[in-house]
């Protein structure tokens, strides 16, 4: 790689985590000013939508932008043959939608999805007119514009959604914000690119392109059935009524593992290649990304369990109730999430791209079987159920990296253990301290003082057993508050150095 492009890259660092965060943050104000304005049954309608159109869309680009990113002699045909396919799958799509609409109501026994799927159905085609700008941009490291256009349209969109709310619009305004920001999100892209297509689809390019996509399309597949099967079933067995309250706290913890581990994932992958040809060094990375990621992200976790019952009816209100042991439930998966948060960059880094869709053929049969089983019992038993089955994939995973991908299982569950020694402290004392001022105090004090205990207590105890491990993660935090030029560079040095001591002291 080049200076200029060295530099292009880690501008995208810096812009990626920008757009990152503030979308982040932007989705977390928006989605809560929604729940406040409307029903659980509002959310519910639409999340049953949503499961569909999710799935839907996974065939309409069939990984043509990741192979367009990916490949090394793209010409313009490549890109021109992949924009016609999309948009005429997109296109079949947008009226097959429409028809089955009330096929697919039925289905969940829920007549009002039908008109919301018939208008969401439009966003198919949004979205594949965005595909190929999107990975033209992102082939040409200008994140600057991807970052805009995603606060511009989680901002917009949202606003657009809170006023229609406001009006009385109910489960329309949850339609109203996607399809606005769909719209908003291509023209800006449309704007950002200088390519145009010219109307020409040619075999030999599509068979260039389908050579790197359709696996990809397979794993996009059994992603959808990891991470959307609880969803799907929940929206089967118990309608909106169940969905709408699960939706919120799914919503909710998918928030704060993105806010959290997704920055850590955008380091990772090139850090793993980067070490690829050193065993001991790249398992040295595995165990340190995954001690910082669990370190961060499993206090939010627990702490987020232990005052989920005051945290849910002052943020979304007294109408959300039902979402409160959900949401307890989602936290501990959300935690056993992080503990695989790094195994799809170290397999592509390991180039085992296979035994990677093999163990999403596995995660995905495990998640569907236990919701199914759980199926019986309630949404609940749903949410149980991800963490349970997230656990044993954990344990089949530690038993494969051990033999196919030289990973010692002993050094990663050390990784783990310190996190989990201070989070689980830490929820004993929030949860202890919590019932004592719940009959004293207003919840909303209440919260407040708990959560200053949990930060107190969690700070305190890391920094009298790991004060290494907590200096080396505010010195990353200062790192990233540079300009932006070398943040990039400065935070995966960081993280290189930790990965040098740990080997060091491993050897």
């Amino acid at each position: 790689m080049d200076q200029g492009s060295k530099q292009r890259a880690l501008r995208g660092v810096a812009w990626t985590g920008t757009a990152n965060w503030g979308c982040q943050l932007l989705s977390f104000f928006v989605y809560t000013g929604l729940a406040r304005l409307l029903n659980p049954h509002a959310f519910g309608i639409v999340a049953l939508a949503g499961v569909y159109i999710a799935f839907i869309q996974i065939f309409v680009t069939q990984g043509f932008g990741a192979a367009i990113i990916q490949r090394g002699d793209l010409e313009e045909e490549h890109v021109d043959s992949a924009f016609w396919i999309a948009m005429a799958t997109a296109a079949a799509f947008c009226v097959i939608s429409i028809l089955i609409a009330g096929v697919v109501a039925h289905f969940f026994k829920e007549p009002g999805v039908a008109p919301v799927i018939r208008w969401l159905s439009i966003s198919i085609v949004f979205y594949a007119v965005s595909s190929v700008p999107t990975a033209i941009l992102t082939r040409e490291l200008s994140f600057r514009a991807l970052a805009v256009r995603s606060l511009a349209t989680t901002g917009f969109g949202g606003a657009v959604g809170l006023t229609m709310a406001f009006r009385g619009w109910g489960a329309w305004s949850l339609v109203g914000q996607q399809l606005v920001g769909a719209a908003l999100g291509a023209i800006c892209l449309w704007f950002a690119v200088p390519w145009r297509p010219r109307f020409r689809i040619s075999r030999r390019h599509l068979r260039d392109l389908y050579g790197f996509s359709l696996s990809l399309t397979g794993n996009d597949i059994l992603w959808f059935f990891s991470q959307k099967s609880d969803q799907t079933v929940v929206g089967y067995g118990f309608g909106s009524i169940g969905l709408g309250p699960y939706s919120l706290a799914s919503k909710v913890t998918s928030l704060v593992y993105d806010a959290v581990v997704s920055p850590f994932q955008t380091v990772a992958f090139p850090a793993f290649s980067k070490l690829q040809s050193e065993p001991l060094r790249i398992e040295s990375a595995l165990n340190k990304f995954c001690e910082m990621s669990s370190f961060l992200c499993l206090p939010v976790f627990m702490g987020l369990a232990a005052v989920a019952p005051e945290v849910v009816p002052l943020l979304f209100g007294s109408r959300w109730a039902a979402a409160i042991p959900l949401l307890q439930l989602l936290c501990f998966y959300g935690a056993a999430r992080v503990m695989l948060a790094f195994m799809h960059p170290f397999m592509l880094a390991k180039g085992r791209a296979g035994l990677y869709l093999l163990m999403g053929v596995i995660l995905s049969a495990l998640t569907l079987a236990g919701c199914l089983v759980a199926l019986r019992w309630g949404p609940e038993s749903i949410a149980f159920s991800m963490t349970a089955s997230m656990l044993v994939f954990f344990a089949i995973f530690l038993g494969v990296a051990r033999k196919a991908l030289e990973v010692r299982p002993l050094p990663l569950l050390k990784s783990f253990a310190f996190p989990v020694l201070c989070s689980s402290l830490m929820l004993i004392a929030v949860g202890l301290l919590r019932n004592f001022l719940v009959r004293m105090i207003p919840p909303a004090a209440a919260l407040i003082v708990c959560i200053l205990a949990g930060v107190i207590v969690y700070v305190v105890v890391a920094l009298l057993l790991r004060r290494d491990l907590v200096m080396a993660i505010c010195e990353m935090a200062g790192d990233s508050l540079t300009p932006s030029r070398w943040r990039g560079k400065a935070v995966l040095s960081r993280i290189e150095n930790e990965i040098e001591k740990t080997t060091v002291e491993s050897v």
